[in-house]
């Protein structure tokens, strides 16, 4: 029993004496930061003509789209004259040598067509930063376009500011 008695002993000390060693601490601080920058990406639909008629105009459109971060302030894109212009101010579909000429607009009914390097303003969608335009385009009917598969690549340059 007394051997009982001293173990109990030794392990009711080891208990006490545990719960005085208790775990340290220490504290420090950490910086955090980030840096936001003007950043917008530009993208436009196809614009499609289909398969051409030779008896009307075809048309087509495609919603040009301008999405920013932050607040800005975007006034304009700028439509280049496509990668097929000849002469450079008559934009043209390609397809080898053969060409079929078209037109873009910003208004469906036609009217002016968009200039060389032609201004086209955005509009601003609700109280978001995505701003947009459609662009439409003819094409003439005619019996003189070869077959094929006919395209063209037109830049857009979007012109903005922004604090």
């Amino acid at each position: 029993m007394k051997i009982r008695s001293i173990a109990a002993l030794v392990a009711g000390s080891m208990l006490f004496a545990a719960g005085f060693a208790q775990a340290q601490t220490a504290t420090g601080e950490m910086g955090v930061s980030a840096e936001v920058t003007r950043t917008c990406t530009l993208s436009a639909a196809p614009l499609a003509f289909g398969s051409l008629s030779v008896e009307a105009v075809n048309s087509a459109s495609a919603v040009v789209s301008l999405v920013c971060n932050g607040t800005s302030t975007v006034t304009t894109i700028l439509v280049g004259m496509g990668a097929n212009a000849l002469p450079a101010t008559q934009r043209n579909l390609l397809s080898g040598t053969d060409l079929v000429p078209y037109t873009l607009h910003v208004l469906e009914t036609g009217g002016a067509d968009i200039a060389t390097e032609g201004a086209v303003t955005l509009v601003q969608e609700g109280v978001t930063n995505t701003y947009s335009a459609t662009l439409y385009g003819k094409v003439q009917p005619s019996t003189a376009y070869k077959m094929g598969s006919y395209s063209d690549t037109v830049v857009l340059t979007a012109a903005y500011t922004g604090p």
